[in-house]
């Protein structure tokens, strides 16, 4: 997911450890390799990290709260950075665990992979991530990338899917990542034929790109489907029916050597309860209501208790 919400900033007010400090694997093998260490019985710390939006952030923010409530310690990394980053960190033993999207991890693990059904996305990214790295239980909330254009954009140029963008002398705007991913403009060019006249580089559906795409500086961005800025403002979502956006189910990634059974059935819990319209609503409590990820993950797990 370049993904992988509503404004996908970093949240204040949890704590932010050194990377480089500590993490209960701490192998330190380098970024092809997390080690082979088997899955313990019991852990008694585990550091959790998130990317650099909102909803990483809050999911792993569910994941500690969790975990500290069946007795764990945790130490919280939030706000890494884009997937390269943090994929480095939880390879490297820095953090233990990260909230991940099946899809987007996939693409990451498997550039060559073409997979669309979300069993399959789920399957192969199973077989395809490196020795020390697992998933657990997918969930059944989604989070996917969604290229968005205004109504009155849509209007004025006829715009349906993504197709339709082609030969429009647009203005794209986005991520970095975005601009050079097969889920984003490379994508588009290669299935679709669509370039852009020109692409601004600015933030992975944050208030940049929100900004931009209202005040017309851009006219195409890579928004999320659990963004409720889209619903609200009636953008409208293009149709991609040569699927270069991927199935993106929530799932947790942790390293094999922090796998034990009381941490694989908390975590599988959660994400059995995490729906894709519960997401949009906490994500919205967070980038509109302005309340902390903390507090909308704790205020979630009171409601929805785990055993």
């Amino acid at each position: 997911m370049l993904r992988s919400t509503l404004i996908r900033t970093a949240i204040a007010g949890v704590a932010v450890l050194g990377l480089a400090g500590c993490g209960g694997g701490g192998d330190q093998l380098g970024s092809d390799n997390a080690g082979s260490s088997p899955a313990p019985s019991k852990v008694t710390s585990i550091t959790v990290g998130s990317a650099d939006f909102s909803e990483s952030q809050l999911i792993a923010e569910i994941y500690g709260q969790a975990l500290a409530a069946k007795g764990i310690e945790v130490k919280k990394k939030p706000n890494i950075g884009n997937r390269e980053t943090y994929m480095a960190a939880i390879k490297d033993g820095s953090v233990d665990l990260v909230p991940e999207y099946t899809g987007a991890s996939l693409a990451y693990f498997d550039k060559n992979s073409t997979e669309t059904d979300p069993q399959k996305a789920y399957d192969a990214l199973k077989k395809a991530l490196t020795p020390g790295l697992e998933i657990l239980e997918m969930s059944p909330a989604t989070d996917e990338d969604t290229i968005v254009v205004t109504k009155a954009t849509a209007d004025k140029y006829s715009l349906k899917s993504i197709g339709d963008l082609k030969d429009k002398n647009l203005v794209a705007g986005g991520s970095s990542e975005f601009k050079v991913r097969t889920a984003g403009l490379k994508g588009m060019k290669e299935k679709y034929g669509v370039e852009f006249k020109e692409y601004k580089t600015l933030d992975a559906g944050g208030p940049l790109s929100i900004k931009a795409l209202e005040d017309n500086t851009i006219q195409v961005t890579d928004l999320f489907t659990t963004q409720a800025v889209i619903k609200d403002k009636g953008w409208v979502q293009l149709d991609d029916p040569e699927h270069i956006l991927p199935p993106n189910n929530i799932v947790p990634l942790i390293r094999t050597d922090h796998k034990s059974d009381d941490v694989v059935a908390t975590l599988n819990a959660v994400d059995a309860k995490l729906t894709t319209d519960t997401l949009t609503d906490l994500v919205k409590r967070i980038d509109v209501g302005k309340e902390s990820a903390d507090a909308v993950a704790k205020d979630w797990l009171s409601k929805n208790p785990l055993s």
